[in-house]
């Protein structure tokens, strides 16, 4: 595997609107390339693709056998959920249903809910059979808010944030002032689209880099990760990844793979044939752990991860 973390599948996040075959690479690139996957309530419910991965007979051989506990439902009071239809009927008239072009549940029409609720019941179904784990997140009311301050302070102190988020302090503060009420990313959202007007660019890029993966943190622990959508290499990935015909174990050591990775599969790009082998292959690890003196962190691996994790778009806790 590339990453020893559990990976939130932040990239299957219902708000991206991703087609079905993108949701499918992204949780297939999870389970093969992670130590397991997190997704949230909503991820699962309210995204395409997911059902059609965790109904796969490889996927749920896999989640039963070599990847038994793997696969982990982390969000607000799901632990004791018995289904996805109990959890979805608890949810507010006011929460955002991203299948339906953003809608609130309150909005939807008698026949939009229908197809939904059918959608949950099919999961319910389906689910039953890969054996999720289900956990609390650790979130309270001002989570995201208070992460997001959190993450705009470390960036003012390393680089400061004029020229690309605020046009100088004054509007900085002024942002940190009105934003204080805020509770969930959608409020993020309008808040940033009212305070900068007609600014596309900028609110993309405090969208992209500081709401979205505040938000995300917030469902991880700390040694496990997040992967945004800056995967630039998801339409090269070779077809066996995507066959429901091979197994997990043999995927992890398929020599196709590794001959595909020599010429178009550029994970890391200033590395070389040998080392790109041994990184992307299961030799990795013990290859890695063998060639170093001290091993206290698989972040500083030669520099390799901090190149791996940027490339693939990680954010380790």
């Amino acid at each position: 595997m590339l990453f020893k973390e559990k990976i939130f599948l932040s990239n299957c996040d219902s708000v991206r609107e991703q087609p079905l075959n993108e949701v499918r690479k992204r949780m297939l690139i999870g389970l093969v390339f992670g130590d397991g996957v997190i997704l949230s309530p909503n991820i699962v419910f309210d995204s395409l693709g997911v059902s059609s991965v965790l109904e796969q007979k490889n996927v749920i051989k896999f989640l039963n056998e070599e990847g038994y506990g793997n696969f982990v439902i982390r969000g607000l009071n799901i632990e004791n959920t018995k289904s996805f239809a109990e959890y979805f009927e608890n949810l507010p008239n006011t929460y955002k249903v991203s299948s339906f072009n953003g809608k609130t549940k309150g909005e939807l029409t008698s026949s939009e809910l229908q197809t939904l609720k059918y959608q949950i019941h099919t999961l319910d179904n389906v689910i039953k059979e890969v054996n999720p784990k289900y956990e609390n997140a650790s979130i309270v009311t001002n989570s995201l808010t208070l992460e997001i301050q959190k993450r705009l302070s470390d960036l003012e102190q390393k680089k400061g944030l004029y020229g690309s988020y605020f046009f100088n302090n004054e509007e900085y503060l002024d942002f940190l002032s009105k934003s204080q009420k805020l509770i969930s990313r959608s409020e993020w959202y309008q808040f940033l689209s009212d305070f900068f007007k007609n600014e596309l660019l900028k609110i993309n890029t405090i969208k992209n880099e500081i709401i979205d993966p505040a938000y995300n943190s917030l469902f991880i622990y700390s040694g496990e990760g997040f992967i945004q959508d800056n995967i630039k290499m998801l339409d090269k990935i070779p077809a066996q990844i995507l066959s429901a015909g091979v197994t997990f174990n043999a995927l992890r050591n398929e020599i196709e793979l590794i001959k595909y990775a020599y010429d178009k599969f550029e994970f890391i790009s200033t590395l070389g044939q040998l080392e790109l082998a041994k990184f992307i292959t299961g030799k990795a690890i013990s290859f890695i752990e063998d060639e170093m003196l001290s091993f206290s962190s698989r972040k500083n691996w030669y520099g390799l991860y901090p190149k791996l994790a940027t490339k693939m778009g990680l954010e380790v806790k």
